[in-house]
């Protein structure tokens, strides 16, 4: 057994009161990764509760439990599990002076916790809460198989990232047999708000930009069209992924002004093209993935952009 899975089950039956966090804006992952731990912590008897600050994506208020998410917890907690989050300063809005376990597939940069398992190998955290279970022999019922696979499904781009192994497809398996509904789970997260998704999709990609000779796409949305069609950083979920498809492109950057000058940004990158978006996106203060990396920060687009040309030019992030 992984000697980290153990000492982290060690910490578990040796807690009353748990709580479980992951980074704002959570995805499929995240939410995944909470609820089927919160569903497996109730089953041994503890108090496990999920803070999240941020509101639930439509698309994934399917999920078995995301009605008890809390907004906001009390320091009452013995225990901190937090998922999925990369870097600390995302573990959104915890402060608690507890004990930190940490299990994550982003590499390994500021995660905190004595017990951590942070392992790129897997295509999902959901992929490790997996084997923490079935290691410890932790009943995965359908309830937890749904979350978990609803975290796979989302992280592998619907099983299409490279980052889909033999293994993975095997867990999916295992997880059918326990009841998790994989038509469902495609069919709704698939449910987008087609109005909205559309309109502010027309008028991002009206503001594509091409940098040939770097293999870098790039297009920015304002505040005004976002507040506009009310739209949410979740309808531009996978519009950086589309752009990559543009001939001639090895990544692509999805610009969005969420408040006035405050910026979220998301790096897409094709497999096998020299480029590692997760250092531009560590440079620009956020991190992620090779392929599939983000970061906020504050400023004007043009500068943001012009930036991420320098950094590509200067530090060797792209083979060109």
């Amino acid at each position: 057994m992984n000697t980290q899975f153990l000492a982290a089950k060690k910490a578990i039956d040796a807690s009353e009161k748990i709580l479980l966090a992951s980074h704002d804006e959570p995805d499929g992952d995240a939410l995944g990764s909470m609820l089927a731990l919160k569903f497996s912590f109730e089953k041994l008897g503890k108090k496990a509760d999920i803070f999240c600050a941020s509101d639930i994506p439509e698309n994934l208020k399917f999920l078995p439990g995301v009605e008890h998410i809390k907004k906001s917890v009390e320091p009452v907690y013995d225990l901190l599990f937090g998922v999925d989050y990369g870097d600390l300063k995302r573990l959104e809005g915890v402060t608690l002076d507890i004990p930190i376990i940490t299990f994550d597939h982003h590499p390994l940069i500021n995660q905190a916790g004595e017990i951590k398992v942070v392992d790129t190998n897997f295509s999902s955290t959901c992929e490790i809460i997996y084997q923490f279970l079935t290691e410890n022999e932790l009943k995965i019922d359908k309830e937890i198989a749904t979350c978990l696979l609803t975290g796979i499904f989302t992280d592998t781009w619907s099983f299409r990232h490279p980052n889909t192994t033999a293994k993975t497809l095997k867990i999916v398996g295992e997880l059918l047999l326990r009841g998790a509904p994989l038509r469902k789970i495609v069919r709704l997260i698939n449910q987008q708000k087609i109005d909205i998704k559309s309109k502010i999709w027309s008028r991002a990609l009206a503001n594509i930009k091409q940098e040939q000779e770097l293999g870098f796409i790039f297009c920015f949305i304002n505040f005004e069209d976002m507040q506009k069609f009310n739209a949410s950083l979740n309808d531009l979920a996978g519009l950086a992924s589309l752009l990559c498809m543009v001939p001639g492109t090895k990544f692509s950057l999805v610009l969005s002004e969420v408040a006035p000058e405050k910026l979220d940004g998301s790096f897409r990158a094709l497999p096998n093209q020299g480029v590692d978006v997760s250092r531009l996106a560590k440079a620009l203060g956020g991190g992620g993935h090779k392929l599939s990396a983000g970061f906020k920060t504050k400023g004007r687009p043009e500068d943001i952009i012009e930036k991420v040309k320098k950094l590509i030019s200067e530090g060797g992030f792209v083979n060109v």
